[in-house]
């Protein structure tokens, strides 16, 4: 029979296949990795930006309490129409303050989540442990 010779032995085509092996799940971890800091900023981003539209609606609903007690004094009458005008706003705020209490239980579980995650992932063996337990 003939066989074609490569100079490799079966050990150091194993050994290539192992360090290949390690160089993907390396790579495969670290992008799952900016992946996971990505939807976490992303949660973080979306979560200051209501908690910022809900400071603004409250910023904005004092300021018509405060132009209703002006209206109120010059115009008894008045408190009627500026209810009105106030009631879509509470509903708003109080529609914000649940979506961001949801937001906050979400962000809480994708942490924990994450946590689980890294602790569950298994670790690339280390080249040095390897290559003494080949030896």
């Amino acid at each position: 029979m003939a066989e074609k010779k490569t100079g490799e032995t079966p050990k150091d085509v194993a050994e290539t296949v192992r360090e290949s092996t390690q160089i993907i799940t390396k790579c495969i971890m670290a992008a799952q990795g900016r992946n996971l800091k990505f939807v976490q900023t992303t949660f973080t981003d979306a979560m200051e930006g209501m908690c910022s539209h809900a400071e603004a609606n409250r910023a904005l609903r004092q300021e018509l309490e405060q132009q209703q007690a002006a209206w109120l004094k010059l115009v008894p009458g008045m408190e009627t129409s500026m209810s009105m005008l106030r009631a879509p706003l509470s509903s708003d705020e109080k529609a914000l303050e649940a979506a961001e209490k949801s937001t906050q239980q979400g962000l809480e579980t994708f942490e924990k989540a994450l946590k689980d995650f890294e602790q569950a992932a298994p670790k690339p063996p280390s080249s040095e442990h390897s290559r003494r337990a080949s030896h």
